[in-house]
């Protein structure tokens, strides 16, 4: 008795199976012992437990991934055939469809696998008799779509045979070893064939063995298209290597325009020839690449190509560049990016970019961050060294014939990954992958705007992302909220004193309306002497050097004949204690504006704050609304009457103070250190694939 092994791969299949496994127990069976083992590669329409219910004598197998080659070594693994049959199920077969394989099978013990002749489901037009190559590494089937005739009514030897319906000899397929898993789908079948020649085994077409097969039932003509000249690189790659560069201009992707599918096909072909080449070959053919790729993809897009490739080889670590024009400010801008860079020092190789003299070792002082892993690099832009601007300011650059910002484009090459972190969007990236991180879009689109050509856009918050829409018309993909982490451990509601804290840099043009909150505190001290007896105002902040709008805060502090405090580039660790201590937070950045960029575009500060008990009280605007839920977790005021207004509420009534600080706590939570550092390392994980693992795949592979 000959045990043949019916092995058909499924995915969402369940429409066809019906009649292709009544078709198959209807087959002749004398002399023959089947056994038909199904492999499901995640069906989500029911398919197994229907299989298992209507057809319990079916081993099904559950593939871990939607990989149609993965599957086939799983069935066969898992078989116990003398032969084998891999078959589509979008099909039904002739009662002669396994005696007529036999047939031939047995004419031969060097023939180690034959296919059948496949038929259009409801057609006598042919489908396959065979596969035979046409030119250039592409490949047909063998009779498509002619008419069944005399020519294919005898049993021949053939080069290669597809997949669709073919038995294989067990002892071929222990001989040969696994089917490639690499190719996903689509080719596999001929990276098999020539496998097998290669091993002695004779390949043979048996026109007895008929199958009606519904075309493209169980896949799309797109993923067929894309598969095989995606594969046709793999191909060429494993059998005839140097031919390799020359496949580049008779590709369909480039054909059609596709660069980005040939520049990562190419990329992964590569892998493939390392993988199955010697150095002598390997080297040949990047000689030849490097000669044909500027033709391609242009000089950076070569220099990119031959950079990533080092990557995916695993010949170093990633490289990655952070640029932050405005790094030598203490800022929630800077804060968000180092703790992003902290979380990355040791994973990759990363380099600060800065434009004017700052130390990394600052940004402990000034954050409690620890970049000592980091390495940093100076660049001077010399269009503002010449107008002697300490910080750059794409704003003044308006009719210039070169973009002064393209020393900083040209410093991104060295980089597998560019991380633009202050939102200058003349900025043209160009690197390998690219990452703009927007805290708010300040300018509109203008000359040289570069936004656009970013792979990933990352907004600090739902306000930012739709500003982004409305002034550059670009699509956010990622929200992460910035990384707050400030909780002083001695915070606690009911240890609080009579102080109302401040936390915002003391900005030359006033935006974070420092002057205002000043003015706010001292008409309550005047019209309210009793409730604030005892109360402090602290405002504290980093400034840079001769800042006007800071000495004239000062000076008007000092003449309020209040109680006012001003904190100047204060350490994080005093930071801290100032929320430990403060039992109010006012935030006032937007007030009396119709801008958007001037209303605070998240609020790190505010969250810092609540994290610490401290009862928020902030602008009615920006980013702000997505943190204080007004009146459960703080108050949110529009003018400074409503600011006064609703602290002197929490300031006379200590059981709503202490209500409204632990609420403001527990909300506190969701914009924490965790929450930041999980959706980073989901955005890195996706770019790290990006550049190392992941084929460009147009949708799910299925089962064919």
């Amino acid at each position: 008795m000959t045990i043949v092994t019916v092995l058909t791969v499924t995915f969402n299949s369940r429409e066809f199976l019906s009649d292709f496994l009544s078709s198959v127990l209807a087959t002749d069976q004398r002399g023959i012992q089947i056994e038909i083992v199904m492999v499901d590669n995640g069906s989500s329409d029911g398919t197994v437990p229907w299989v298992l219910d209507h057809y319990p004598s079916v081993t099904v197998l559950k593939n871990d991934e939607n990989n149609y080659a993965r599957a086939l070594n799983l069935g066969i693994a898992n078989s116990t055939g003398d032969f084998i049959v891999l078959c589509n199920n979008d099909a039904t077969v002739n009662p002669d469809w396994l005696l007529g394989l036999l047939e031939v099978m047995h004419t031969g013990r060097e023939i180690g696998a034959v296919q059948s002749k496949v038929i259009f489901s409801g057609t006598d037009r042919i489908n396959s008799v065979g596969v035979e190559e046409t030119e250039h590494f592409y490949f047909r089937d063998t009779g498509f779509d002619e008419g069944d005739s005399a020519l294919y009514s005898q049993a021949g030897e053939r080069n290669y045979v597809t997949g669709g319906s073919v038995m294989f000899r067990r002892d071929c397929l222990e001989n040969v070893g696994p089917w490639d898993e690499d190719f996903i789908m689509y080719m596999e079948d001929v990276d098999y064939s020539i496998r097998c020649r290669k091993k002695g085994w004779k390949l043979w077409y048996a026109p007895g063995s008929i199958m009606y097969h519904r075309y493209h039932g169980s896949s799309s003509p797109e993923l067929c298209e894309f598969f095989c000249s995606r594969n046709r690189f793999f191909f060429v790659a494993k059998h005839f290597p140097r031919d390799l560069p020359a496949c580049i201009p008779t590709s369909h992707f480039y054909s059609k325009g596709e660069l980005d599918l040939l520049y990562r096909t190419l990329l992964h072909a590569i892998r493939k020839l390392v993988a199955c080449q010697d150095t002598k070959t390997v080297s040949r053919v990047l000689r030849g690449l490097k000669k044909r790729l500027p033709h391609y993809f242009g000089d950076v897009g070569t220099r990119n190509f031959f950079s990533q490739l080092e990557v995916l080889l695993g010949l170093r670590k990633i490289r990655v560049g952070i640029y932050d024009h405005a790094g030598h400010f203490a800022g929630g801008g800077q804060r968000y990016v180092a703790e992003m860079a902290a979380m990355i020092q040791d994973r990759y190789d990363v380099t600060y970019i800065f434009n004017n003299d700052v130390q990394l070792s600052e940004y402990r002082q000034w954050f409690d961050i620890d970049l000592d892993r980091c390495d940093m690099k100076i660049i001077r832009i010399p269009f503002f060294e010449e107008k002697n601007r300490y910080t750059p300011d794409e704003a003044m650059v308006l009719g210039e014939k070169n973009n002064p910002f393209d020393i900083i484009a040209r410093e991104s090459l060295n980089y597998d990954i560019f991380i633009n972190a202050n939102m200058l969007g003349k900025v043209n990236p160009l690197s390998p992958v690219s990452i703009f991180i927007c805290h708010f879009p300040d300018q509109e689109k203008q000359r040289f705007f570069q936004v656009d050509k970013y792979d990933h856009l990352v907004t600090n918050s739902d306000y930012t992302g739709e500003w982004v829409q409305k002034r550059w018309g670009l699509e956010p993909k990622r929200k992460i909220y910035p990384p707050v982490h400030m909780q002083h451990p001695e915070s606690t509601a009911d240890t609080k004193e009579k102080l109302i804290l401040s936390v915002s840099r003391f900005e030359i043009g006033g935006s974070k309306k420092q002057l205002e909150l000043v003015q706010a505190f001292r008409s309550m001290c005047s019209e309210h002497p009793e409730q604030t007896r005892g109360w402090k105002l602290v405002l504290a902040g980093g400034s840079t050097p001769a800042n006007d709008y800071l000495e004239t805060v000062e000076a008007k502090a000092s003449k309020s004949g209040c109680a006012i405090e001003i904190r100047v580039n204060v350490t994080v660790d005093e930071i801290k204690d100032l929320y430990r201590r403060a039992s109010v937070f006012w935030h006032a950045c937007g007030l009396g504006t119709n801008r958007p960029e001037w209303v605070e575009h998240f609020g790190m500060t505010t969250v810092e704050a609540m994290q610490n008990y401290c009862v928020p009280i902030v602008i009615d605007g920006g980013g702000q609304r997505e943190i204080v839920v007004h009146g459960e977790t703080g108050y949110r005021f529009a003018d400074l009457k409503e600011l006064m207004e609703f602290s002197l509420q929490v300031m006379g009534d200590q059981k709503r103070r202490l209500i409204l600080a632990e609420k403001a706590q527990q909300r506190s939570e969701l914009f924490g250190r965790n929450v930041f550092q999980n959706k980073v390392g989901a955005l890195f994980d996706d770019v790290e694939l990006e550049l190392t693992g992941r084929d460009v795949l147009p949708g799910t592979a299925n089962a064919r």
